[in-house]
């Protein structure tokens, strides 16, 4: 029998401690993919059950239909599986309904503009928000110049906001409250000029409205969530005594931090677990350069190395040595944290989770879109150094191995999963080049690499003679690994 409301009752789990009957939909979620639904959703399950609302979830996809087939006949119900030293499994029940957006646009448009509607939340990657190397909207974007030329038929998450804000206000209805939840510094801030940028393609004054009337929390997001395979599923279903093709799977430990310009009326996040503060920068800047720096670090360097997770790449002796070098003497001096936070626990509580032996993360999987994450979690650490005359010579090794890594795969004929680098794939460099060469032309590649490091001479030189001891020697070469 299949997980839904019908079979609810006879979960051998956890169940959602609210009517779910009763709940009504307040938030609108594009990118129902497993982190969503092993993060926010659970956030907000939590914070019916405790402070009650109506915050029922509304899960959009922009561009695949798994999930409404995967939830729709279960009614939105999912297994959340904790996998940790203490496993633990409960069913989620936040998400109301599910739909596919190119099936379905006129439904969506519809909820989004229902009054009771009043968060947009997102998890869609950050090639979703369709930014250029700096930061602006790409108007280039294929999604974007199709909004751009029909915005009242809507394709990217930010065509839809613009929409339905331009609906809502010549109906009088309150302004929405737009929530990005993706691995972006800024993520905010980035999001309400993108969406800005798009108005003003098409409606100056909207573009001014959303600007001063919509909000736009920076926030921080946090929790090893590996995708979901059949191996998990089974185990699902033994421990809930029901088939479930939604369950997701996440390590113990999970955060949110929220910038505190909510409206008053708002799901209790707080009462969840939710860290809703002033500095989120703080936050998001340790996580994303020490954790997110990390899995890039291995991800890259392991799958040269032959690697396939991020439990096999931190237990690699010259790889967590070469990882651990990395954050103690380069990354950690780059940031200022909040108060009350230690970088040196908190990088040893990383490494913990990384060691997990019940979470299989893999490193393909982190692997993709590189092209929008290097750039934040591994460039601040070569502008702070170089501002102070140093170069910092493990994090140029990891922009070596990550142009490597794009080289060797592109030659072999399997170009890495990398929407902003397939967009762009005329001004990449040809991979037969020599090693070397592809390297330089790919540092003067203006969409992908900023001016602080393509006029730092020692920096792209550290980086191309990184790039052909990679070729020429493998990724653990002498150099920085004795």
């Amino acid at each position: 029998m299949r997980l839904s409301s019908h079979s609810l009752e006879s979960a051998k789990v956890a169940r959602p401690a609210y009517d779910r009957k009763s709940k009504g939909i307040g938030i609108v979620h594009f990118g129902p993919g497993a982190f969503h639904r092993a993060h926010q959703a659970v956030f907000t399950d939590d914070a019916m059950a405790k402070s009650g609302g109506d915050w029922g979830i509304c899960a959009v996809s922009l561009n695949s239909a798994r999930a409404a087939d995967a939830l729709s006949p279960q009614d939105g119900l999912y297994t959340l599986a904790i996998r940790d030293k203490r496993p633990d499994f409960r069913i989620i029940g936040a998400i109301k309904r599910v739909l596919f957006a190119k099936t379905n646009p006129q439904d969506v448009m519809d909820i989004l503009c229902a009054a009771s509607t009043k968060f947009v939340t997102l998890t869609i990657t950050e090639k979703g928000y369709a930014l250029s190397g700096d930061g602006t909207l790409d108007i280039s974007n294929s999604m974007i110049k199709s909004d751009i030329e029909t915005p009242q038929n809507p394709t990217s998450a930010m065509g839809y906001i613009v929409a339905a804000t331009a609906k809502r206000r010549a109906h009088n209805i309150e302004p929405l409250t737009i929530i990005s939840c993706d691995n972006l510094p800024s993520n905010g801030r980035k999001l309400r000029s993108a969406c800005v940028e798009l108005a003003e393609q098409t409606d100056p004054n909207l573009a001014q409205y959303i600007s001063s009337n919509l909000r736009f929390p920076n926030t921080m997001v946090d929790s090893i969530t590996p995708a979901t395979d059949d191996a998990v599923l089974s185990l699902v279903e033994e421990e809930i005594g029901l088939s479930d093709n939604g369950a997701v799977q996440r390590e113990a430990f999970t955060q949110w931090v929220i910038e505190d310009i909510l409206p008053d009326d708002r799901p209790d996040w707080a009462s969840a677990g939710a860290i809703i503060t002033d500095d989120v920068e703080g936050y998001e800047n340790t996580k994303l350069r020490i954790l997110n720096g990390a899995h890039s670090t291995l991800t890259y360097l392991g799958l040269l190395a032959g690697l396939q997770s991020v439990e096999e790449a931190i237990t690699h002796a010259p790889l967590r040595a070469f990882v651990d070098t990395l954050i103690t003497t380069e990354t950690i001096p780059t940031i200022d944290p909040p108060a009350g936070l230690d970088l040196e626990t908190y990088w040893a509580s990383i490494i913990a989770r990384f060691e997990n032996p019940h979470i299989r993360h893999n490193l393909e999987q982190i692997s993709h879109d590189g092209s929008q994450k290097i750039p934040a979690r591994i460039f601040p650490v070569i502008q702070f150094h170089t501002a102070n005359g140093r170069v910092p010579a493990h994090a140029c090794y990891v922009v070596a191995a990550w142009i490597e890594f794009n080289r060797q795969r592109r030659a072999a004929g399997h170009a890495p999963v990398d929407g902003y680098l397939s967009q762009n794939e005329n001004t990449l460099p040809a991979p037969t080049l020599p090693s070397g060469d592809y390297c330089d032309a790919f540092l003067n590649n203006a969409a992908l690499i900023p001016k602080y490091i393509q006029n730092n001479v020692d920096v792209g030189r550290a980086i191309i003679r990184d790039c052909q001891a990679i070729s020429e020697n493998g990724v653990l070469c002498p150099s920085h690994f004795n």
